[in-house]
């Protein structure tokens, strides 16, 4: 799901057709309102509009700002949310055994 947002958000900033973006997005990685992605332009727009009520929204805690959405601040904005959901996922097995 993390990957597919970025995509979408990147594919919106180099001006690639939504439908060629959603196709190549994981089946898995999919969520009703991803097709809204395009519409926001910077990360509290993303949080507020868009991802509140996806399961990605407690891994946002720290991702949000009013910078903008360029491909660095994609990357910085993929690698924060990949180490909140790697932090939840150990804190999970470590509960379990």
């Amino acid at each position: 799901m993390i990957d597919n947002v970025i995509l979408v958000i990147s594919g919106k900033n180099h001006e690639l057709d939504l439908k060629v973006l959603l196709d190549k997005c994981h089946p898995l990685g999919l969520f009703d309102s991803i097709s809204s992605l395009t519409v926001p332009s910077t990360m509290n727009d993303l949080y507020r509009l868009v991802l509140a009520d996806s399961p990605l929204s407690p891994y946002f805690g720290e991702c949000t700002s009013d910078i903008n959405l360029d491909e660095l601040n994609l990357e910085f904005m993929r690698s924060k949310l990949y180490k909140e959901w790697n932090q939840e996922m150990l804190a999970i097995v470590f509960l379990l055994t």
